[in-house]
């Protein structure tokens, strides 16, 4: 088990708090390749989606969790060829404080198909949409894993009033651009994802995918819906669009001013090697939202890998979460 989340602290003239570092995203990459080769074009269709918990007017699928508390709802967002049911796990873990969601973007896991672009701000429409159909008024605390995380970064850039606070997992954002290595790298996994959808004509079998779905640490109906998300072809190809999007979308979202310095920023790194070069540049592009934020904690997840904060590691993401919501209750309900 990691590390306990709670490190020595430093910064400037803000709190950041340091844990250990983000996976060099080699390991994003190969899940990515993975992800999709491993899916079988043929394989049949999936069954009905599972009901969402709401019914938000955006038609999308969502997965909320918890009851409504004076702390802001928390919103995840799955990275590339994610869904909801990546978060089964950490939705459990935060619900136990308030009201927590995860939900499939239009054409990914269970959502019904996108009619309009995969680019980063559309997707920032998206979700806009979503919180108005679910009668979310207040500002909400936007968690975002990998590419998820340059999507929350979009939306906060252009709604910085609907936002109580946002969490970078492993993240990509704006920052990249002042990296070629990191260029590069997003190169590779977007010619990666590419090859899913060519693999999914392959036939390479829904068993393979099913393996990786026994490698997530996912039970149950979370295991299902991922597995199914898998093994559809529209959807991966839903996916790999979503990916070509974000290379432009780095300058689309700096263009757009980036992560705001006035909402309070935690980001969780983590490098199974984080001496390595590269990760060395994705951590410096990680933490560059947190630098800039006058409010901040940096949270480096020791041995984790690009992944595991959604499941072994997942009591960063509880310990980020806690403290973005306990900086929004009422000085009485707080447990200093």
């Amino acid at each position: 088990m990691a590390n306990a989340p709670f490190p020595l602290g430093r910064g400037r003239n803000h709190e950041v708090k340091r844990l250990r570092p983000v996976v060099p995203s080699l390991a994003r990459v190969a899940l990515i390749a993975a992800a999709g080769v491993l899916c079988g074009w043929g394989g049949a269709r999936a069954d009905p989606p599972p009901a969402p918990s709401a019914a938000p007017a955006s038609g999308l699928f969502v997965d909320c969790r918890g009851q409504p508390s004076a702390s802001p709802t928390v919103i995840l967002e799955s990275g590339a060829f994610g869904t909801s049911a990546d978060w089964d796990l950490v939705l459990d873990d935060l619900a136990k404080a308030g009201r927590v969601c995860a939900y499939d973007r239009a054409g990914v896991g269970a959502s019904p198909p996108r009619e309009e672009s995969q680019d980063v701000t559309a997707i920032a429409h998206e979700l806009a949409a979503l919180l108005d159909g679910m009668g979310e008024t207040q500002p909400v605390i936007l968690v975002g894993h990998s590419n998820g995380a340059l999507y929350i970064e979009a939306f906060a850039a252009l709604w910085p009033k609907r936002v109580a606070g946002l969490v970078y997992i492993n993240g990509v954002n704006s920052d990249d651009l002042d990296h070629p290595a990191l260029l590069d790298d997003l190169a590779q996994e977007r010619f990666l994802a590419e090859m899913a959808v060519t693999g999914a004509h392959l036939g390479l079998g829904p068993v393979v995918a099913q393996i990786l779905v026994d490698g997530s640490g996912l039970t149950g109906e979370a295991a299902e819906r991922k597995s199914k998300a898998l093994d559809d072809a529209d959807r991966l190809r839903v996916a790999r669009d979503e990916d070509r999007a974000i290379i432009p979308g780095l300058t689309t979202v700096r263009d757009l001013g980036g992560s705001p310095p006035n909402i309070p920023t935690a980001v969780i790194v983590g490098a199974t090697d984080p001496e390595d070069d590269l990760a060395k540049a994705w951590r410096a592009a990680e933490t560059a939202p947190a630098m800039r934020a006058k409010t901040a904690w940096v949270l480096d997840a020791v041995g984790a890998t690009h992944t595991s904060p959604l499941v072994r590691d997942r009591a960063y993401v509880a310990a980020a979460v806690g403290w973005l919501r306990s900086a929004h209750l009422p000085p009485a309900a707080r447990r200093d």
